[in-house]
């Protein structure tokens, strides 16, 4: 199997072997972990966020339904008539037809740019918010290091040392 983040895993490895080091001086090391994909989708302001870009997709959804089906009628209607029109007129009618689509496409696009914007704004301020709260409570708590799960360079973590529920409903409790 390929590894999809060596540099994370390197990382991880890395920030581990710190800790872990040998010191005259060490206090205990202390680790914990947090899945911040996880914190986001389920604290109350990634769900409401979630809920508005679902929102916003399904009205563009239908809207570029919509625009399909016009577009099918038309295409259709122009095979039924294009062996019995003239030549001019079937010309105004495939520059019609392919204006239309055109259209379609870009504005098939524009959603979808529209809607990763739309969700990295929700979701940004968040991200923040509940970064701010993982080091606010590593720091009460004593945490040496905490790792984030969700990236893929973490193989394993002892489920007691998550803090994923905590950071949830600290955010929730703003």
């Amino acid at each position: 199997m390929m590894d999809r983040n060596p540099f994370g895993r390197a990382a991880v490895l890395t920030v581990l072997v710190a800790a872990l080091a040998p010191a005259p001086s060490r206090a205990e090391v202390k680790i914990g972990v947090v899945d911040m994909q996880r914190a986001l989708n389920e604290c109350n302001a990634g769900k409401k966020g979630k809920d508005e870009v679902r929102k916003k997709f399904e009205r563009a959804q239908n809207e570029l339904k919509r625009q399909r089906e016009d577009l099918d009628r038309l295409r259709e209607s122009y095979d039924k008539k294009a062996l019995v029109l003239k030549e001019e007129e079937r010309r105004n009618l495939e520059k019609d037809l392919e204006a239309k689509s055109l259209d379609f496409k870009r504005k098939y696009e524009d959603y979808q740019r529209d809607l990763k914007r739309t969700d990295a704004e929700l979701t940004s301020g968040i991200v923040e918010q509940l970064y701010g709260i993982v080091g606010s409570y590593a720091k009460e708590r004593g945490f040496t290091v905490v790792l984030e799960t969700s990236s893929g360079a973490l193989v394993y973590a002892n489920p007691d040392v998550d803090i994923t529920d905590e950071v949830i409903k600290r955010h929730n409790n703003r």
